[in-house]
């Protein structure tokens, strides 16, 4: 008997309002020579970890780069209510033969393939939800098992993929890691500007403090 091929697919969410970076939409901003919503689009896209790519987003701009890497991108006219419905969104643009879907910040520019590939290989071998784990606390991506993407789908409000592994915490697998800059995510000026001068926001905080 042919043995079941595996189909993980990636649903990057970049339809937030960054409403905690003023006027300006943060996944336009540079990061390293480059808008950072580029970061993650071209790492999922080309790290060949992925069946499929789905983009959640209602940019032109970013719809445009997600397309000329090869994922099918999703508009989310929901998007004001909340990341959960950007999750539902993408959910149910998947391929009917993916078994696991990571679910990705598109503000989380400094993931590495190194990264996914442990999370992935986790949840293909316990076919958990796999949460990756800072310091003791939660991080995204996330990865969920088939059997739960039509929870996911019916997601709406602010509360995305955490909403659904705290209702199943005996079928989730925590993946801890140390602490890094992989795992800055970018929400306020601030964020931005200590990822760009590649000072964490406490340190910078604290330099400020200083007369």
């Amino acid at each position: 008997m042919m043995e079941h091929m595996v189909h993980t697919a990636a649903v990057i969410l970049a339809a937030g309002m960054s409403r905690r970076m003023g006027d300006t939409d943060k996944l336009t901003l540079c990061i390293g020579g480059m808008p950072m919503y580029q970061h993650g689009i071209a790492l999922s896209c080309g790290c060949g970890l992925f069946s499929a790519v789905v983009v959640v987003t209602n940019q032109p701009e970013i719809a445009a780069f997600a397309q000329q890497r090869g994922a099918r991108v999703v508009n989310n006219p929901r998007a004001k209510q909340g990341q959960g419905t950007s999750v539902a969104a993408g959910t149910c643009a998947l391929p009917k033969d993916t078994d696991f879907c990571v679910f990705l910040a598109a503000d989380q520019p400094f993931l590495t393939k190194e990264i996914l590939k442990l999370l992935t290989e986790t949840a293909e071998r316990t076919g958990n939800i796999v949460v990756p784990r800072v310091c003791g606390m939660p991080k995204s991506p996330c990865i969920f098992p088939k059997r739960f993407l039509e929870q996911c789908k019916a997601l709406s409000g602010e509360t995305g993929g955490k909403g659904i592994y705290r209702q199943h915490l005996d079928e989730v697998t925590w993946v801890d890691f140390p602490d890094s800059a992989a795992w800055r995510d970018i929400d306020t000026a601030r964020d931005y500007n200590a990822a760009i001068s590649g000072v964490s926001a406490e340190k910078q905080d604290a330099v400020q403090a200083i007369p």
